[in-house]
């Protein structure tokens, strides 16, 4: 039975190790969309364009490198020679795909890797934008994660510079956070917020609510008041008479 249920465990774990052997279908469609004719050299030919969710209209329910199923989101890459645009899983990525000017796959995928956290951060601070620089008093808390992750993100691409001057901001305002023809009074707090926190109207959070946990065969219900007393000091012992009334 031990041996059964070891030869089980080996096939689901060697099931949900993915091979990185391209299959017939990955060489054809690469090779196609490439100049090289040379698969591993044809791999080396692409760079990273951006990452598509699963709720937007571009998505491809399917890679295009391997037809294989996507669910959360596709990753577009595009061909430095023939300009070709795939839209394919990150697993095709780190199996198939050695980014341009990266060494080794390993190289590849440890830039990937970066590449993500840095458009995951990206979607923070465009989901964060409404609440923290567009609506009135916001709280000191998200704005204060808004901040740091701005400055964050474009100090690891060599652009917290542009915070610097007006001009700049507003390039970040365009290039980043996506603002096609931010207002005045987005401008106008974006750049306190990044240049003194303190001079944009914000809201402390003083109360934490914590969530209520009752027992089990606790009741919503309210305590009625219990009063002791005594048979000397009741009505009906005074009032003998008025008992039953």
């Amino acid at each position: 039975m031990r041996q059964i249920i070891n030869k089980n465990a080996t096939e689901e774990k060697s099931q949900q190790e993915l091979s990185t052997v391209p299959g017939p279908l990955v060489i054809k469609v690469l090779i196609e969309n490439s100049l090289n004719d040379i698969f591993d050299e044809a791999k080396q030919e692409w760079e990273l364009v951006t990452n598509i969710p699963n709720d937007s209209d571009e998505f491809a329910e399917n890679c295009e490198l391997c037809n294989h199923r996507n669910y959360k989101e596709n990753w577009l890459i595009q061909n430095t020679n023939t300009k070709k645009l795939l839209k394919i899983g990150s697993d095709c990525i780190k199996r198939f795909i050695q980014f341009a000017g990266t060494s080794s796959q390993a190289d590849s995928n440890k830039f990937f890797d970066n590449k993500q956290k840095e458009l995951s951060a990206e979607l923070d601070i465009r989901t964060l934008y409404h609440p923290v620089i567009i609506l009135p008093l916001p709280t000191v808390r998200i704005a204060n994660r808004f901040r740091k992750t701005t400055i964050e993100l474009l100090e690891k691409r060599g652009q917290k510079h542009l915070l610097e001057t007006k001009e700049g901001r507003y390039e970040v305002l365009v290039s980043l956070l996506k603002r096609n023809a931010p207002s005045e009074k987005e401008q106008r707090n974006f750049e306190w917020l990044m240049s003194d926190p303190s001079s944009l109207p914000m809201q402390k959070e003083t109360k934490k609510f914590k969530e209520k946990y009752y027992k089990e065969g606790s009741t919503f219900k309210k305590r009625s008041k219990v009063t002791l007393t005594t048979l000397a000091t009741s009505q009906a012992y005074r009032n003998p008479e008025k008992k039953y009334e």
